[in-house]
This record gives C-alpha cells, sequence and structure tokens, in this order.
C-alpha cells in the first residue's frame, strides 16, 4: 500500500466499530513484540483538556532533550497529526510502511478466527511500533473514549497517569454520574505508580483517590491558585509560578490555566519518577507548545477563530475566554454539531456572545441537520441563518463580516478543521 492506500485501510476499519475491551489489542500487540513494554508513558484520561495538556507536557520533555511521542485523537486537518515525534508529524512513506506491517498481522489474525481489531485499536498498535523503533524516550498517550478499556491501557505501566477534567460526556457508554466516569478515567492509573488529578468534582475526586489508595499510587494535585498574575489577550496566555516564574504559551483560554497546572504537576511527578527537567526547559516548552484548533486565531481583521468546543464544558470555556480577550463584544458565530450531543445548551451558552448565528451541517450521517439546529437557534437569537455545506458558510460569513467584527466556528476537530483549511487557503492575511 502507498499512503493513500493506507489511509484508505485505516478508515475502512470503521466498519468494525467501536468497542470496549482489552482482548483484541493484547492479541494484535502479542504478535508486533509488545512494543508497548518497552517504552515509558505518559497516559492521559479525561473529557475535557486531555490534548491541551498532552500537548504542553509533549513539549516540555522535548525541550528537556527527550525524544518524545505524541499520540492524540481526533486529527484536524491530516491523520498524521495524531502520531508525532518532538513535534513533528509522522511521515507518508512511515505511515504507509507500518500500515503495510500492521496490515499483514492483522490478516493473519482474522485468518486464525480472532476477532478483527478496530480502527483505533489499529493505529494505537501502529503508533506503539513506530515509536519504538524511532527510539522514543517517554510517550505522550492520549487515551480515545474512557480509560479502563481503553485501547491505550493495554500499557502494562507509566511513568505518570493524568486525568484531566471529568464531566458528564459519553454517558451511554462511560455512567451518569461523576463518581462511575471517574472510575472508567482512572482505569488507567497502574500499581505503584505515580498519578496527577484535575480539581474535580467531589465525587469524582474520591474515586480517583480511592482507586490510587488501593493500587498504592502517590496521588498529585494540580493546584490552579498558585498560578497567578494571569494574563490573557490575543495570541497569548501568560502566569506566574511561584517557583519557576513567568510562564507563556500561545494555546490561549481562560480554562488553559487549569489545563498548564496539570501539566506542571504531571512534570513534577516526572522529576521524581526520574527524568531531569529544569525550570528554563519547563518555560521554553510552554513557550514552543502549539495545539491548534483550540481558540486558534487564524486571521484578523475582522479576527477568525476555531475552537473544538463541542459539548457543554467546552463551549463554555470558549465563552468564557471570549469575553475576557473582548469585554462587551459580540461575534458572529458558525455551529455545527452532532445530533447526540447537548447541542440546546450549548446555544444557550453561545448565545451570551453571538451577535449571529450561522447553522451548519457537519459532513458526518451522526450531524445535526442546520434546519434542525436553526430552530433551536431562533429560540435565543433573532439574526440566524444557514448554510448547506460549511464552504457554503464560511464564504457567507466573511461577506457579512466588515473587518472590525469576530468570527468563531465551533464544533467537532473533524469539521473545524475542514473550516481551518477553507480559511487559511481562502482568506489568509
Amino acid at each position: 500500500m502507498n499512503y493513500q492506500q493506507a489511509l484508505e485501510y485505516i478508515h475502512s476499519l470503521e466498519r468494525f466499530g467501536s468497542k470496549p475491551g482489552l482482548e483484541r489489542i493484547r492479541a494484535l500487540t502479542e504478535r508486533l513484540g509488545n512494543p508497548q513494554d518497552k517504552l515509558k508513558f505518559v497516559h492521559i484520561a479525561g473529557t475535557n483538556g486531555k490534548g491541551s495538556t498532552a500537548a504542553f507536557i509533549a513539549s516540555v520533555t522535548s525541550a528537556a532533550g527527550y525524544r518524545t511521542g505524541l499520540y492524540t485523537s481526533p486529527y484536524i486537518v491530516r491523520f498524521n497529526e495524531r502520531i508525532k515525534i518532538d513535534g513533528e508529524d509522522i511521515s507518508d512513506e512511515d505511515l504507509a510502511e507500518y500500515a503495510n506491517r500492521i496490515k499483514s498481522v492483522v490478516d493473519d489474525m482474522f485468518c486464525e478466527g480472532i476477532e478483527h481489531p478496530t480502527e483505533f485499536e489499529v493505529i494505537t498498535a501502529l503508533a506503539f511500533l513506530y515509536y519504538l523503533e524511532k527510539q522514543c524516550d517517554v510517550v505522550v498517550l492520549e487515551t480515545g473514549l474512557g480509560g479502563r478499556f481503553d485501547a491505550t491501557n493495554v500499557i502494562q505501566s507509566s511513568a505518570v497517569s493524568v486525568i484531566t477534567k471529568i464531566e458528564m460526556d459519553h454517558m451511554a457508554i462511560l455512567g451518569n454520574t461523576f463518581a462511575q466516569i471517574a472510575y472508567e478515567k482512572a482505569g488507567i492509573i497502574k500499581e505503584g505508580g505515580k498519578a496527577v488529578t484535575y480539581p474535580q468534582e467531589k465525587s469524582a475526586l474520591e474515586t480517583i483517590e480511592a482507586v490510587c489508595r488501593n493500587r498504592n499510587v502517590t496521588l498529585y494535585y494540580a493546584r490552579p491558585d498558585e498560578l497567578t498574575g494571569v494574563e490573557l489577550k490575543k495570541g497569548l496566555l501568560a502566569f506566574n509560578h511561584p517557583s519557576l516564574g513567568r510562564i507563556e504559551t500561545s494555546i490561549v483560554g481562560a480554562h488553559q490555566v487549569y489545563n498548564a497546572a496539570v501539566a506542571l504537576k504531571a512534570i513534577e511527578a516526572l522529576n521524581e519518577a526520574g527524568f531531569d527537567i529544569h525550570p528554563e526547559q519547563i518555560r521554553q516548552g510552554f513557550r514552543n507548545a502549539s495545539w491548534p484548533g483550540r481558540f486558534e486565531l487564524l486571521r484578523t481583521n475582522p479576527d477568525f477563530y476555531i475552537d473544538g468546543g463541542h459539548n457543554p464544558d467546552g463551549v463554555r470555556s470558549f465563552v468564557n475566554t471570549f469575553k475576557k480577550i473582548y469585554p462587551g463584544r459580540k461575534a458572529i458565530i458558525i455551529f455545527g454539531v452532532m445530533k447526540d450531543k447537548e447541542y440546546e445548551t450549548m446555544v444557550a451558552e453561545l448565545s451570551e456572545i453571538a451577535e449571529r448565528f450561522i447553522a451548519v451541517t457537519p459532513d458526518t450521517p451522526r450531524a445535526l441537520s442546520a434546519e434542525n439546529l436553526v430552530k433551536v437557534m431562533s429560540m435565543y437569537c433573532q439574526n440566524v441563518d444557514y448554510s448547506d455545506t460549511i464552504k457554503e458558510a464560511v464564504e457567507k460569513t466573511m461577506k457579512l463580516a466588515s473587518t472590525g467584527d469576530i468570527i468563531a466556528s465551533l464544533g467537532s476537530l473533524y469539521y473545524i478543521g475542514q473550516v481551518r483549511t477553507l480559511v487559511c487557503t481562502d482568506y489568509a492575511n
């Protein structure tokens, strides 16, 4: 398979669905020689903030001289974004080579009557093999869904397990209470290891603490309150740390102070686990960190943002950040959403900063139609329109907007990736 054929093969595996459980990934990684057992990991689970936290940690370990793998999902523009080493995406040639090798093993398994691995399981196994053979010192590993039965949890140990903010999401799979969801996320915490947690809701925190006690794990608590002098403006987040001094990053958001606190505590835990990361390397890592698609400014005059907020908490974080950077201002909001999400709650949140809504139907069978979304938007805003395609929505918005306006497009990462490509190609400054 060449690169394009490799992508088609990987995406064809979507037909096997998303199935919790570790039996298939174990069978696959065993046939590959269990590459994950020869790697060191920072393993990250949570509802919101996983990607940003992972980006901070990976950038710091790279700045400290450790060859660092970063495994995240989904991607924004190109599939290769999901598998990185020291900030560089896996090459087309490497992706094709490793996909060929994995396919051969998967085909043999299937012929032996073993249940076919899912798309995510195949990608995860491919990443493990790639990181091992490219001699990574550490891999920052983001879970897909949940934790306990997530394919990434085939790993036997981790240098640090990190639990980011837990919210009520994917409840049909993970449970209907904070405690139930926290138990699934805390499934990544390994016996005798180290763990870091975001300042969680009470029952979620109690669940994480209980798991740590039962597994003889040292639990570190992120401390956003010790980050002072917070400065938030276009393209910059800065704050003071009691021992590290002034830290700056281009990953912008009011909520990113919390994710930064989690990442900083994870770095502290890594140092206590035997890593050697100095203060200037931490500051450099934060300066170098990037995480596209999160309050990302694509162009100015008009200012055009994209954000991957696709659940109420994510949208709320976007709105809070917007209010701090643009006090008293309103925006033209392009919004598309999946029909299984709490879209009325999200529209209500966005209406606080919406001068006008433009509904769009994301390009996926799970999408809520723009026509149905308009009905909800009309309950909260007088200026509502819709477009049949994402391209049409961007074109319409750019015609409506004047130089001083602000535009924001929110939704799933795949959808905003399409917006990003259009704006950066057709409407770059």
